[in-house]
């Protein structure tokens, strides 16, 4: 976003917080919906969790089109309802695709097959860090749409213009609920991961004072990568999610695919898979995530298996198998075709602008928790890009070498039943560390 338009953002948002004090405590917006300049803020919302933890939602109008739309969270410690004690550090959450931010950082919300606290966004409230999220415009678009031209346009950097325009408006938040205006920590999941890297690297061309970002979390992503063999299923993808584009199909409808696909494995466990022969609904489900490297060719799986000779799987390792298919049967049921094709172009090693130009001149700490059979150590190379002092990679490794198809898998970073003490504990550590 230019610099004009960050400026004109940040002022007419203060403005709106001012003109709202009489009315609100400091810990909410008013419902009322507050348009200034093509922003506008409505339907805030407000749900209690357990352990005095509140989870705010706000919807924010960040352009003309129809779906211009943005959801923000927050979860926060409140002993007092309405009222935020001072917290520890801020962290901007950026869930993939498709996701929604509740279906994969707050999967409590979604599955009744975890408890209640289970979740890196409660984890981290409950340890005194002020959690804030985005779910992206696409991810808002109802299921029953039809006329999805308007996502012709809708790739990596116009979900990164809705993450600065988000991060303008937290920290502006966060000042009015007793905090610091200073910028937060980003923390990325896969396509929130390519967004942060993005927007750190679009920030480096901005004065000090215009810069959002303090800190960057890649959470089993990576920009670059340096293995051939890597990157061939994505330069593979490319010419096919390339032509899809060309021949105006805008919009990917995998989550409606996703949806059914467990659907049938909760519905008719037992009943042999239509989507892949010789399997049943729920063996279908299960190799879906633990075995994507069969069914697309990438070098990565979702979420780590029992798997036999042919790699159908009998269970889930790491997570817990009831969690991974209502995390299926809650994606978002479209997300743009160019988004696939920017992401190809990333991993295939063909572009470098204007997503990565200044991947070069990031200084901000970095904290890179890969998983050892999802992206995993190939996602550490783009931090050999920048010129931050300050890179810290954690890798969780669960299984031998040879083994890497039964590892801890990318969706195991927020799943997991041990995800807590292998993912979340050393992210907060970090966070701390760098307060």
């Amino acid at each position: 976003m230019k610099t004009f338009v960050r400026w004109m953002v940040t002022a007419i948002f203060s403005i709106t917080l001012a003109f709202a004090a009489p009315q609100q405590g400091r810990g909410a917006l008013p419902a009322a919906e507050h348009a200034f300049a093509g922003v506008a803020v409505r339907n805030a919302g407000r749900v209690v969790l357990p352990d005095n933890i509140s989870h705010y939602t706000y919807d924010v109008r960040v352009g003309s089109g129809q779906f211009d739309v943005i959801r923000l969270h927050r979860v926060v410690k409140e002993l007092i309802p309405g009222h935020t004690p001072q917290t520890l550090n801020g962290v901007f959450l950026l869930p993939g695709s498709p996701n929604y931010f509740e279906e994969i950082f707050m999967a409590p919300l979604i599955s009744q097959a975890v408890p209640s606290d289970h979740s890196i966004a409660v984890f981290l409230a409950k340890n005194d860090v002020d959690v804030w999220g985005m779910d992206y415009g696409w991810a808002l678009v109802p299921p029953e749409t039809t006329d999805l031209n308007f996502m012709k346009d809708w790739g990596l950097e116009k979900d990164v213009q809705h993450a600065e325009i988000a991060l303008s408006i937290v920290r502006f938040l966060r000042a009015w609920s007793g905090q610091d205006y200073g910028p937060l920590h980003l923390l990325g999941f896969c396509w929130g991961g390519m967004v942060g890297y993005s927007l750190a690297s679009q920030e480096t061309q901005q004065p000090d004072v215009l810069r959002n970002l303090k800190g960057l979390i890649a959470l089993d992503i990576g920009m670059k990568l340096e293995k051939e063999a890597d990157r061939a299923s994505s330069c593979d993808a490319l010419a096919t999610d390339q032509a899809t584009l060309d021949s105006g199909v805008y919009s990917d409808d995998s989550g409606l695919f996703l949806k059914q696909l467990s659907g049938l494995a909760l519905s008719a466990p037992k009943d042999p898979s239509d989507n892949i022969p010789g399997m049943t609904n729920y063996q279908a489900a299960l190799f879906f995530g633990t075995s994507t490297e069969l069914l697309t060719g990438q070098f990565w799986h979702f979420v780590g298996g029992y798997l036999d000779e042919n790699g159908v799987p009998s269970d889930l390792r790491y997570s817990n198998a009831r969690v991974w298919l209502d995390v299926l049967q809650n994606a978002p049921p479209h997300y743009p075709v160019r988004q696939d094709v920017d992401g190809d172009l990333l991993w295939c090693g063909q572009t470098n602008a204007p997503f990565t130009e200044h991947l070069d001149q990031i200084a901000i700490p970095i904290l890179h928790v890969g998983a050892a059979g999802g992206i995993g150590k190939a996602g550490f190379y783009t931090t050999t890009f920048t010129k931050s002092k300050d890179v810290k990679t954690v890798l969780v490794q669960l299984q031998p070498d040879d083994k890497r198809q039964e590892d801890f898998g990318h969706a195991d970073t927020v799943l997991a039943d041990d995800a807590e003490t292998l993912v979340w504990k050393p992210i907060l550590d970090w966070i701390v560390a760098h307060r």
